[in-house]
């Protein structure tokens, strides 16, 4: 049994469920026996044992449900709408993203324009824990890794097996955090009570400048291209040339920059309050 879960007839709501964190939480919560509304556009073929799936789209309107336990592994903006609808939940658990703190700044507006929304979202949260007297955690991840459908590293792991020559812009150095090590903390959190709202930064086991960021996801995938620095204004030119010959459309201008950039957060406060001891940075990928 999980501390602070107990099996019963008011299940946790779990918003997020078929993401890469999502499905780690639903497989500690099944093995902790604690029942389960899990939230999806779409539900799974496969039975998950101890989940009720509800098949809703947040981003159209917020789901009328009964829980006292809200964990959120989904967009942070669809969690502050949701816990306004649930009157009843008095503990909250929820992803963010360190983006927050790195993308403020990006040249590109949509990018501008998500950062703004994710602030609000955070700014939402903190009044509504204070207003309804309720106990809400946030976690700001830098860039998550695992699972079977790993946006975060597939891209680089794809451009490595098809190319001899990989070329990179930048040195900035990276953090990245295993979705397993995220269910594990969320689930344990649910027993941390009191302490109103909370937001915490966290990195991974390991912070590793990008060259070695690149390498590590190529050896995983069984890859060996020569990794070669590139100028970031040339780099920047090679992919606007071709994206322009509809080439390139996983990388942009902007996701260069921030190869340069150093997208790491001092973790030290989720060391010492919530025992945060998140693994070194050891990708792996499906056989295919």
């Amino acid at each position: 049994m999980i501390p602070g879960l107990a099996s019963g007839p008011a299940p946790v709501l779990v918003l997020g469920a078929t993401g890469a964190v999502g499905r780690c939480l639903l497989a500690r919560l099944a093995e902790a026996a604690v029942p389960v509304m899990a939230v999806s556009r779409r539900v799974p073929d496969a039975d998950w044992p101890g989940v009720l799936w509800l098949q809703h789209d947040l981003a159209r309107e917020p789901l009328r449900a009964e829980s006292q336990v809200m964990l959120s592994a989904g967009p942070l903006t669809l969690a502050r709408r949701q816990l306004e609808r649930l009157p009843s939940v008095r503990r909250v658990v929820v992803l963010g993203s360190a983006s927050v703190r790195f993308k403020q700044d990006s040249p590109d507006p949509a990018e501008r324009a998500m950062m703004r929304e994710l602030a609000d979202a955070e700014l939402r949260l903190a009044e509504c824990a204070e207003r309804r007297g309720i106990d809400v955690t946030l976690l700001r991840p830098t860039l998550i890794y695992g699972g079977d459908h790993d946006r975060n590293v597939s891209v680089i792991a794809e451009a490595a097996r098809s190319r001899r020559v990989l070329p990179i812009a930048g040195r900035g150095l990276r953090q990245p955090v295993h979705a397993e090590d995220l269910a594990r903390l969320m689930t344990r959190l649910v027993a941390r009570r009191g302490h109103g709202f909370e937001p915490f930064d966290l990195g991974g086991g390991e912070t590793l400048p990008y060259p070695d960021f690149v390498r590590r996801i190529a050896s995983a995938a069984g890859a060996d291209p020569n990794i070669v620095q590139v100028p970031g204004p040339l780099l920047t030119a090679l992919v606007r040339t071709g994206r322009a010959f509809g080439r390139f459309r996983s990388v942009t201008p902007t996701m260069i920059r921030r190869q340069r950039m150093d997208l790491v957060v001092d973790d030290t406060p989720a060391r010492e309050h919530l025992a945060w001891n998140p693994r070194p940075f050891r990708p792996s990928f499906s056989s295919d």
